[in-house]
């Protein structure tokens, strides 16, 4: 007699952006669940420009570099191929760490959670141990300001290299058919969460309100709630382990 997997039969919607789902859509498989790429967001390079070559060119006077997501760290590492030996590599995520290693690094500031919050009370981060430091935070153009607002407040000196723009994926809106064929949706941040709800064609979003939607925290918890859905399911993290885990408590 076979197992059921515990996924059987469920289709999950993915909306991150293309070059990011491939991690999920494998456990999803795996799991025996059925994955529908629609990644709502599209992450473009931005092109060099002389204020961030010049910030890139003199990585050595930094003491702690930050990346915030596995799209800085592989389209930093493309442009600049290599780090300073000196330079103290902090991430947020899993999936970022994972990238680093993927380069040849190792991340050696760590949070406890995946979240901003949780690697602001990291021990490297507190204000004795930050108070002068020279940071540079990796990031897409117009991140939140949380992160580097607080360690200025606590003495750091913070600089920002913008190395890619995220932006609404001009898809087909999200219609009451498609809808039909999905059992759970998923989004991994507030702009992914609004661009769904933005994508669906206006007939179809009280369908689209009422499926299960998974999300990575309590930011995107409040939006769902502010947006009308009515199964929110928060994941302990915004990991992908984490993601199955939420999924599969909905089938239990």
């Amino acid at each position: 007699m076979s197992t059921k997997l515990p996924l059987e039969n469920i289709s999950v919607l993915i909306t991150r952006p293309e070059s990011l789902a491939n991690s999920l859509k494998q456990l999803i498989t795996k799991a025996g669940g059925t994955a529908i790429l629609y990644p709502v967001i599209k992450i473009t390079p931005i092109d060099d420009s002389l204020s961030l070559r010049s910030i890139t060119d003199n990585l050595s006077k930094f003491d702690i570099a930050i990346f915030i997501s596995p799209t800085a760290v592989s389209i930093t590492l493309e442009k600049i191929k290599s780090l300073p030996e000196n330079l103290k590599l902090a991430v947020i995520g899993s999936s970022t760490e994972t990238m680093l290693k993927k380069y040849g690094y190792q991340a050696q500031i760590i949070p406890a959670e995946f979240t901003t919050e949780s690697l602001l009370q990291h021990l490297s981060f507190q204000q004795p141990n930050v108070a002068t430091k020279e940071i540079i935070i990796f990031r897409g153009e117009g991140g939140r300001e949380l992160l580097g607002n607080t360690l200025i407040q606590r003495g750091a000196n913070i600089t920002y290299a913008e190395t890619y723009r995220r932006e609404k994926n001009q898809l087909g809106s999200l219609n009451h058919d498609q809808l039909n064929h999905i059992d759970v949706l998923t989004v991994t941040s507030n702009e992914g969460l609004q661009n769904l709800f933005d994508l669906t064609d206006s007939e179809s979003k009280t369908m689209l309100i009422n499926l299960p939607l998974i999300v990575p925290g309590d930011r995107a918890h409040r939006l769902a709630t502010q947006l009308g859905f009515k199964k929110i399911i928060q994941a302990s993290n915004a990991t992908d382990d984490a993601c199955i885990q939420a999924i599969s408590s909905l089938i239990v």
